[in-house]
């Protein structure tokens, strides 16, 4: 009988700026129960000490530099000098839980896809515990197998995926021209009549601090409400009917969360798709769901306006804010 042969995983840790998580993540990282693992840290012109904490760990993990470009410029270098069968991205922020890449094996054994995603936790910047995004728990398991569906929900998280090389062979690498939502374009790329594998169980801590919010917010924000706008408009009927059964469907769910974004045009172009086929019925609890957002929305507009956006992002005011959110954009 042939041995049985295991694949080599490849973790591509982008770090720009880092030196507070860095030495977390790549902990996390090396401790992985997966035997098989390289762990790659690509160093995207930082001007901290983030070099420094890399080196530090000598031949436990592959190390490189470069010019500052953006993630996706430090992403598509790890692709170019990975080794491993599987690519595996983990911000220099978030944690990796020690099962993490061999449970999404173990889940990939029985499926020919290659691609698996799971659950996962947000923490604050001092690590506390926040919330956990249990997608099973929001939506049908069933669903959660379709490709778009992730994407379209928005409860996808990137370093929760692990990819087969073959699907970047199929739809090329992250696009260098979007600094903000270079994942997602990744994602929709790649994803589309796929099935994916989900794994119901909590794999990796995403980190949410204020470190997060740039002077680029503005920047960030047009780019990802272009992205979503060009989206939805190449959504197929095929493709809206495998989402939620129907186009009508999709429609009416797409304009309930788009409402909960900053996605507008997104969202307009979806309200005229929905009032094309005759739907658009607004029922109580839609209602208060909107309102409750409506005033979380203009509190933090509120305080980006008055310029003490630091100040909170410093207090424990953000995590109880991050949990309001949370609560009202996904249950």
């Amino acid at each position: 009988m042939a041995e049985k042969v295991i694949p080599l995983v490849s973790i591509i840790i982008p770090v720009y700026n880092g030196k507070n998580y860095l030495a977390e993540a790549i902990d996390s990282a090396l401790a992985q129960t997966y035997g098989k693992i390289e762990v790659i840290v690509i160093n995207d012109g930082s001007t901290d000490n983030s070099h420094e904490i890399a080196i530090s760990y000598g031949d436990r993990i592959r190390y490189y530099q470069k010019e500052n470009g953006g993630v996706s410029t430090a992403l598509n270098l790890g692709l170019s000098v990975m080794h491993g069968e599987y690519f595996s991205w983990l911000s220099h922020d978030d944690l990796y839980h020690p099962n993490k890449i061999y449970n999404q094996i173990i889940a990939l054994e029985n499926n020919c896809n290659g691609i698996a995603y799971s659950d996962y936790d947000v923490i604050d910047k001092d690590g506390m515990h926040l919330v956990t995004m249990n997608i099973a728990k929001i939506y049908p398991k069933t669903d959660l197998t379709i490709g778009l569906f992730p994407i379209l929900r928005q409860v996808l998280n990137g370093c929760t995926l692990l990819i087969h090389v073959s699907h970047f062979s199929r739809v090329g690498k992250f696009d260098e021209s979007l600094r903000a939502v270079q994942d997602y374009d990744m994602w929709f790329r790649m994803l589309r009549g796929v099935k994916l594998t989900y794994v119901n169980a909590v794999l990796v801590s995403q980190r949410q601090h204020g470190a997060q919010v740039t002077h680029r917010y503005e920047a960030a924000r047009i780019e990802a409400n272009r992205f979503w706008l060009k989206m939805v408009q190449d959504i197929s009927e095929d493709e809206a009917c495998q989402v939620d059964g129907s186009e009508l469907s999709f429609w009416d769910n797409q304009v309930e969360f788009l409402r909960y974004t900053n996605y507008r045009d997104a969202r307009l172009y979806a309200k005229a798709c929905l009032k094309s086929l005759g739907g658009g019925q607004v029922t109580l609890p839609r209602l208060l769901k909107r309102a409750t957002y409506s005033i979380l929305t203009m509190v933090a507009r509120f305080v980006r306006l008055i310029r003490v956006q630091k100040l909170t992002n410093e207090s424990r005011l953000i995590n109880l804010g991050y949990r309001l959110w949370f609560g009202v954009r996904y249950k």
